[in-house]
């Protein structure tokens, strides 16, 4: 990507490096459990090693892949156990809620200058502690496309569909729309494009209004209808028949920027040939509006003393440190969480997409109770996507199954 892309407003503080400055630490290994994938871990592996040339020399970065699922378990895993958890925990906000009422993470308002995340902090912050720092802005899904098949992004869900058929008409072998059918968190922004969310005013969960039946409805449609998505298609399915070009038009998120820009693992794709854009329009005129946040790093309540002034000068450095959050964001595809990087929106089409993609979500809360929300849409939404479920049964399903979690 165009390094221009960033356009640097550094403030006074920072010219006098006092954010940035940090003391030497020890020699220590840091054991990071990330949520990030492997290709942005290695991004954060490299600028571990450079902040270590200079800060502390010797100490060296253990990075632990794990999926979102399989974090949270062992996390949860470890803190019963009282042993193993790592230095830091790098993954989006949605399970920090469930961390935290674990009572595995400790606040980290004492130890970093939250004022410099201005954008998405209020995503960590429970109970009026802050239980994460952010190392970018996102996190939120968009419209992905091969520029090769498509020549511009539809602007209405009507327009995807007739495209999907042209490209399909044109290419046999290509399948024109694909995304992860199954999966709660792509459901959620037709949810909100209808007009529907998660909580009432009063706390209490509303899964079976009408516009989670529309939604419901509406993808239902998409498969058994206009018949634009494959039978069966997972997180996997569409992003692998992405990459090699098998699939002109996905729902993605803002992790999966760096792997398309690469030729060597999209070869289909690349940088010239990725297309990124917001939602399509839905028949009420509104966008979908994918959750947001970013990811976040946390450091467990088991960390101390060289380990907790290594893991919180580094985590300092990476999140605010200019020329740091600039690579990161670079070499991650993401948006910056600070105020002294801004994205400048007319020099880099990805990133100037992601960031008008960004603008049309909606905030996710970190609320550990969003969990019940998740495990109880699941079943529903693979009924309805299996068609043995109708939209008004499945959200009247995922409601009653909702109000039974908050009550256990």
């Amino acid at each position: 990507m165009n390094r221009k892309f960033l356009v640097f407003v550094l403030l006074f503080v920072l010219a006098l490096g006092t954010v940035s400055a940090v003391a030497a630490q020890d020699a220590v290994n840091l054991v990071v459990w990330s949520q990030d994938g492997d290709e942005n871990n290695v991004v954060l592996q490299a600028q571990f090693d450079a902040w270590a040339a200079a800060n502390a020399p010797g100490a060296t970065i253990e990075i632990v892949q794990k999926e979102t699922e399989v974090l949270r378990n062992d996390i949860l895993t470890a803190g019963l156990a009282g042993s193993g958890l790592p230095d830091l925990v790098l993954g989006p906000n949605d399970a920090i809620g469930v961390f935290v009422d674990a009572g595995l993470l400790q606040p980290l308002d004492g130890l970093f200058d939250m004022s410099m995340y201005p954008f998405n902090l209020g995503a960590a912050q429970i109970g009026g502690e802050t239980f994460g720092v952010p190392t970018n802005a996102g996190n939120h899904l968009m419209l992905m496309y091969n520029k090769s098949l498509v020549a511009e992004a539809p602007q209405t869900w009507d327009e995807l569909i007739a495209t999907a058929a042209e490209v399909e008409a044109a290419n046999p072998e290509v399948q024109g729309f694909a995304y992860n059918l199954n999966e709660p968190f792509w459901f959620l922004p037709f949810v909100h494009g209808f007009g529907g969310g998660t909580y009432a005013e009063d706390g209490s969960m509303v899964l079976d209004s009408e516009a989670w039946v529309n939604a419901y409805q509406f993808v239902h449609d998409l498969k058994f209808v206009e018949e634009v998505v494959p039978q069966e298609c997972d997180y996997a399915c569409a992003n692998d028949l992405f990459k090699e070009g098998s699939v002109a038009m996905i729902l993605n998120g803002d992790w999966a920027i760096a792997e398309y820009s690469n030729v060597e693992s999209s070869p289909a794709l690349g940088a010239d040939n990725l297309g990124v854009a917001p939602w399509p329009e839905l028949p009420n005129g509104q966008r979908p509006q994918p959750f947001t946040a970013g990811k976040f790093l946390s450091i467990p309540v088991t960390v101390e003393g060289a380990q907790l002034d290594t893991a919180v000068a580094f985590a300092t450095w990476l999140t605010t440190d200019p020329t740091s959050v600039e690579e990161y964001a670079l070499g991650t595809g993401r948006l910056p969480a600070i105020a002294a990087v801004v994205v400048d929106p007319a020099t880099d089409p990805i990133l100037a997409a992601s960031n008008e993609a960004l603008t049309t979500g909606v905030g996710m809360p970190a609320d550990p109770t969003l969990r019940c929300m998740w495990d109880s849409v699941r079943p529903s939404l693979e009924g309805v996507m299996s068609d043995s479920m109708t939209a008004e049964d499945a959200a009247m399903e995922a409601q009653i199954s909702a109000e039974d979690c908050l009550d256990s």
